[in-house]
């Protein structure tokens, strides 16, 4: 017998002064992963177990009441209005995905060749990168209920502005038929509010548990772990329309402090990884093991990777062959990521689901924790269901910078009046998602975007509750991106800065021998919008600048850029010399 538990988590990519997410994943997600699974247990009436995160629920309910996003503002423009700006940075940023998505669809697969190859993309080119972009996410049950999607697959180039209009109305039809798919499945649970690690909420000194010594950022907060967990069970429970039992812990974290507060939050059960279990002292045996207050399932690491990585490349009836034969008749607790495998199957994970779910005998996890314990963990241990361990969130020298800048703010949130937005921002800087990306065990090409995101997270605390900006926050976490590498984003008119210049490079406006006068900008704040340079001046305590500043950018052959300003009266600022910016102008294809 199995029990399965798929675990929805994108991050918060919402800026939080904006609102706008800065990346799509979220949208794309929500055509296939996050629509498939629910359509598919329901249509088979299979007894799985999915796991919520609040903020991605949040970021689902505004894409279904018609929210964008950068990406979407450039998909839904008639593809001859874009500028070369525009068109740069949506070319850059559009063509990612899976790798065997290329592959899969000559379409898309020859756009990201053109833009290897560094071709112009032509009106036409963009208009099909529009498509495409949103086109290749869509999962089996989407193709299966508008046929017109596999028409557009094969059709592959030459798209009009109605097939596109068709494709992004079809998405955000998905998109607004997931609350009501996820409020009728049989078992739903629940993880805390943002996605932090509770144990290292609590303390961070606890991953020397399973790390040994190591440099501890000595953040401490236990109240945000549970308010955390209190608010995720609320907040997925409010969602589905019923309440919530079940608790996966973010990256399956756990510790014997963070037990308590699990149970203190109202939870019954939570789920963890059997590595942990193994370096936890225990007598007896699964699949039901007591652990202080509440039931616990571990999983099976390795048949829950099976599935994760191995499966795709195998026909579901063979998959499912191995699985069964590998369970036996042993019950068998799994759990993975619920949307991210399924980009390597061919036809997004639907032919595997139906085959599990309509042969393998599935209790939902809710279910066999309100069994009898039939195993006692005594003494539980400190870690995660990856190694077992914290090193990916708190293990490098960029973690623990992170972690120090998290700490900072948090105790200049403990000294203010607290006021519940500035709480919320906190607890969306307190993910695991960013410390995730620090560190030499992943990388991204979206890194600089990820640490822009978690220093303006800390920046809006600071900000809702009046205290001075900290200068840290100007400075990149994340080795190799620079102040100013990160695209402050494409810069559209009355559009305004969507990324707040929280990615901006920060210059000090230096005057030599000039006095400063009224209305001189104290910092300039640059960074890239396609092609271009963009800067701003920002006044001392944000006090304005006067009007009639401008700037002026040299590029000389084979050199960094430089920026001297000049005074609305004719004086060149810095008197002599010019400042360097930190990297070379890039140009768009196109």
């Amino acid at each position: 017998m199995l029990s399965l538990l798929l675990h929805m988590h994108q991050p918060d990519y919402r800026h939080p002064r904006t609102g706008v997410p800065i990346m799509p994943w979220v949208r794309l997600h929500g055509t296939r992963g996050y629509r498939d699974v629910p359509r598919i247990i329901a249509e088979t009436g299979a007894r799985v177990t999915v796991n919520l995160v609040p903020t991605l629920i949040e970021q689902i309910d505004r894409y279904a009441a018609g929210g964008s996003d950068l990406h979407l503002d450039l998909c839904r423009r008639n593809a001859d209005t874009l500028s070369a700006a525009e068109a740069g940075w949506f070319v850059e940023h559009a063509l990612h995905g899976s790798p065997r998505a290329f592959e899969w669809f000559a379409g898309w697969g020859a756009l990201r060749a053109r833009r290897e190859r560094g071709d112009r993309f032509s009106v036409r080119n963009l208009r099909d990168l529009q498509v495409w972009c949103n086109l290749a996410w869509f999962g089996a049950t989407a193709l299966e209920d508008h046929p017109t999607l596999v028409r557009l697959r094969r059709k592959g180039e030459g798209f009009t502005e109605e097939d596109k209009g068709f494709v992004l109305d079809v998405q955000r039809a998905c998109l607004g038929e997931l609350r009501a798919l996820y409020a009728g499945l049989p078992d739903v649970t629940a993880t805390p509010y943002a996605h932090p690690i509770v144990p290292l909420l609590i303390d961070s000194g606890h991953a020397s548990r399973n790390l040994g010594p190591f440099d501890d950022p000595g953040f401490r907060a236990p109240q945000d772990a549970l308010d955390q967990l209190v608010e995720g069970r609320r907040a997925v429970g409010a969602w589905i329309g019923r309440e919530v039992h079940g608790l996966w812990p973010s990256e399956g974290s756990v510790s014997p402090e963070a037990l308590d507060l699990f149970a203190g939050a109202g939870f019954r059960w939570f789920a963890a990884d059997n590595g942990v279990l193994a370096r936890s002292r225990e007598e007896g045996s699964g699949p039901v093991w007591q652990v202080g207050p509440m039931k616990a399932l571990f999983r099976d690491h390795g048949l829950s990777d099976r599935v994760g990585f191995v499966y795709a490349d195998h026909p579901p009836e063979a998959a499912v062959d191995d699985l069964l034969m590998r369970v036996g008749d042993r019950r068998v607790f799994l759990a993975l990521d619920g949307e991210n495998p399924w980009e390597s199957y061919r036809d997004a994970g639907a032919g595997f689901m139906r085959e599990l779910f309509g042969r393998a005998s599935l209790t939902t996890c809710g279910d066999l924790a309100a069994e009898p314990a039939t195993g006692r963990v005594h003494a539980l241990h400190t870690g995660s269901w990856i190694q077992a361990d914290f090193r990916i969130w708190i293990g490098a020298p960029e973690d623990q910078a992170a972690w120090r800048l998290l700490r900072k703010v948090r105790e200049a949130f403990e000294s203010s009046a607290q006021p519940e937005e500035a709480r919320r921002s906190l607890w969306r800087a307190e993910a695991s998602d960013w410390f995730w990306w620090y560190g030499p065990e992943f990388t991204t090409p979206f890194a600089g975007e990820f640490d822009v995101l978690f220093r303006a997270h800390l920046a809006d605390v600071l900000e809702k509750i009046g205290a001075p900006p900290l200068p840290e926050l100007g400075v990149p976490v994340a080795a190799g991106v620079s102040p100013g590498t990160v695209p402050v984003g494409p810069v559209f008119p009355g559009r305004g800065d969507f990324f707040a210049w929280s990615g901006a490079g920060v210059i000090p406006v230096t005057t030599g021998s000039m006095a400063p006068g009224p209305g001189w900008p104290a910092h300039v704040h640059y960074g890239w919008a396609g092609e271009r340079c963009v800067f701003r001046l920002v006044g001392a305590g944000g006090a304005p600048v006067a009007e009639g500043w401008r700037g002026e950018l040299a590029e000389p052959e084979g050199e960094s850029p430089t920026l001297v300003l000049w005074t609305p009266e004719g004086r060149r600022v810095p008197e002599s010399g010019s400042w360097p910016l930190r990297r070379p102008l890039r140009r768009p294809e196109g």
